[in-house]
């Protein structure tokens, strides 16, 4: 799989989970603190965010940020409390490394 591939799967998910949401891209972009016009560029594939950008549409989606990245034919379940408490731990791990990695490019 190349990079546009992934991007073009990327693109799907946010897509499609918006939609299944309800959502306008205005809203989700509200609710992730961007503006309409960088959510409409992620969502043509003009832009792709931060990681912290990816981490943060995932949340407001509900869903985890490798998900975004997963072709729609991969399912993932979360069928015990086990499972979705090491989501959980997952998630703020990858969010505590970029945090980590944004202050030392700040540097």
């Amino acid at each position: 799989m190349n990079h546009i591939e992934l991007q073009q799967i990327y693109i799907s998910n946010i897509r499609r989970l918006r939609l299944a949401q309800h959502l306008s891209q205005a809203e989700l972009a509200e609710k992730i603190g961007i503006s309409d016009s960088f959510m409409s560029l992620i969502e043509t594939g003009k832009k792709w965010g931060s990681f912290q950008t990816l981490a943060d549409i995932a949340t407001a989606l509900g869903v985890e940020p490798y998900e975004l990245l997963l072709p729609s034919n991969i399912g993932v379940s979360y069928d015990d409390t086990r499972t979705r408490d090491l989501m959980k731990r997952l998630r703020q791990n990858l969010n505590d490394t970029v945090t980590t990695i944004e202050d030392y490019l700040k540097k």
